[in-house]
């Protein structure tokens, strides 16, 4: 007697994936896959966006001193005025962190860096050195039509009051000259100490739109005649009249804390 053919229960290939040539299954499963990874990029890009936002929109809150020195961060209250995730404020921070606009204030929060009067003048002291050289190594890089814009900005500063406008054409000078000196390490360390000294200015608004204007145009101007000797000892003049206008706020008390 003959023994009956088995019959397999396993499906066969083309029952498997039907009767569709293997290219074409290829194709759909690249571009499933290709959807997938298009989905990722699009989250991991939303994700960068918000911490992006966080970490623009907090370092502006301290620099603009609305967020003081030593002042815990209370995640709660950021994150309902950032209307976000903790996950991307949390990136944010740990940026700043990084920055030394924030330290730790314990394990899970932290409070905003508190600078002191003295290492103020520690800064101030490192700057001289460093800008100097900056303006002498940007010599003849930046074009003249630049200069005399910033110039025309500079002159249009409301003397009457001290705020974002006078910030921001004091970072457009010594930013100019730190980028421009071909330099990137000098540029990077600049900024990072002019963060730092902004930090301890905050606390007590500084009065000195009129004096920073002539400071910062006879800056301009030695820059823009090629005097190079000039522009250097105009930013020495700049950043030690700073510092003696802040002592003097000390040793009258209107700034506090030294140590």
């Amino acid at each position: 007697m003959k023994n009956k053919a088995t019959t397999s229960t396993k499906p066969q290939l083309s029952t498997a994936i039907g009767t569709r040539p293997a290219r074409k299954l290829k194709n759909e499963l690249q571009s499933v896959l290709s959807s997938e990874s298009d989905d990722q990029n699009t989250s991991n890009e939303l994700s960068s966006n918000l911490t992006n936002r966080a970490y623009a929109t907090v370092r502006s809150l301290i620099l603009q001193r609305q967020l003081t020195g030593g002042e815990v961060l209370v995640e709660g209250r950021l994150v309902e005025r950032l209307q976000m995730s903790r996950t991307p404020l949390r990136e944010a921070l740990l940026r700043l962190e990084g920055e030394g606009l924030l330290v730790r204030a314990n394990a899970r929060s932290y409070s905003v860096r508190r600078i002191t009067a003295a290492l103020y003048f520690q800064c101030l002291q490192v700057r001289e050195r460093l800008e100097s050289q900056a303006i002498s190594l940007a010599m003849g890089r930046i074009p003249a039509d630049e200069i005399r814009a910033l110039r025309t900005n500079i002159l249009a500063l409301d003397s009457s009051q001290q705020g974002s406008s006078h910030w921001q054409a004091d970072d457009e000078i010594h930013g100019l000259f730190a980028r421009a000196s071909g330099n990137e390490m000098l540029a990077d360390t600049i900024a990072h100490l002019r963060v730092l000294c902004r930090l301890f200015e905050v606390v007590d608004p500084f009065n000195r739109i009129e004096d920073d204007r002539k400071e910062h145009l006879a800056i301009l101007d030695a820059y823009i005649a090629g005097d190079e000797k000039r522009a250097d000892e105009a930013v020495l003049d700049h950043l030690r009249n700073l510092a003696r206008y802040t002592l003097l706020r000390l040793s009258n008390g209107l700034v506090s804390d030294f140590g």
